[in-house]
């Protein structure tokens, strides 16, 4: 909260106090949501727990024969889409608790960052899909000798791998994206916000009005 208080010019009255109060209010509703989502998600990771998904990641990662190397690419779809499912509680509650506290977006904002989470998801199925499943990681590891011995034909496959490691990274990017960035049209839409508040302030203090109203959103009420 940050106050202002200035004598108002002597037309009319003199001395006049005015005091210009901008609040960006402590969002208790948000709070308790986040709160309740972070409750929600601890039945949910001992679930997934007892689901044994610690298990299907071990399987994933060295009980397999992909391409000659121990991924078991099949077990990779289940193992990510779980591992996600549990999670989801507590990254919705991360996301309600800064909200509560820095305040929430503009709607176009908040709809990015709430998108940005299950992309991020979906990006993970599709880098498993794209960099796993072809093989690109062993391609790598030939080239450079990461994880096994390093072979120069390898270097023939840099071009395909160099583009498709760039495909499989584009869902995990773009979610990375939306949730901590956000599009140029919905930042505009902040600014333009946050120029407003500065403008009616501005307006306030010259005309020597009180304002004592939170003015994030004030105009949605």
């Amino acid at each position: 909260m940050s106050t202002y208080n200035k004598d108002a010019k002597r037309s009319g009255s003199m001395g006049k106090e005015v005091k210009i109060t901008v609040e960006k209010k402590f969002d208790s509703g948000l709070f308790k949501a986040a709160c309740f989502a972070m409750v929600i998600g601890f039945p949910c990771v001992a679930g997934a727990v007892t689901w044994a998904v610690p298990g299907l990641w071990e399987i994933t990662l060295y009980d397999g024969n992909h391409h000659g190397g121990p991924i078991n690419w099949g077990m990779g779809f289940p193992t990510i889409l779980l591992s996600g499912f549990a999670l989801y509680p507590w990254c919705y509650s991360t996301l309600l608790f800064t909200w509560s506290i820095w305040g929430k977006p503009n709607e176009a904002r908040a709809a990015e960052q709430i998108g940005g989470i299950h992309l991020t998801h979906f990006g993970l199925i599709w880098f498993w899909l794209t960099f796993v499943g072809p093989g690109v990681y062993l391609w790598w590891g030939g080239m450079f000798g990461i994880g096994m011995e390093p072979e120069g034909w390898y270097w023939a496959l840099f071009i395909p791998a160099l583009m498709l490691t760039g495909i499989a990274v584009q869902g995990l990017f773009w979610g990375l994206y939306l949730l901590f960035r956000g599009t140029p049209a919905a930042r505009d839409h902040s600014e333009t916000q946050s120029k407003l508040e500065n403008r009616i302030v501005e307006q306030a203090t010259k005309s020597g009005e009180v304002v004592t109203k939170p003015l994030k959103n004030w105009w949605e009420e």
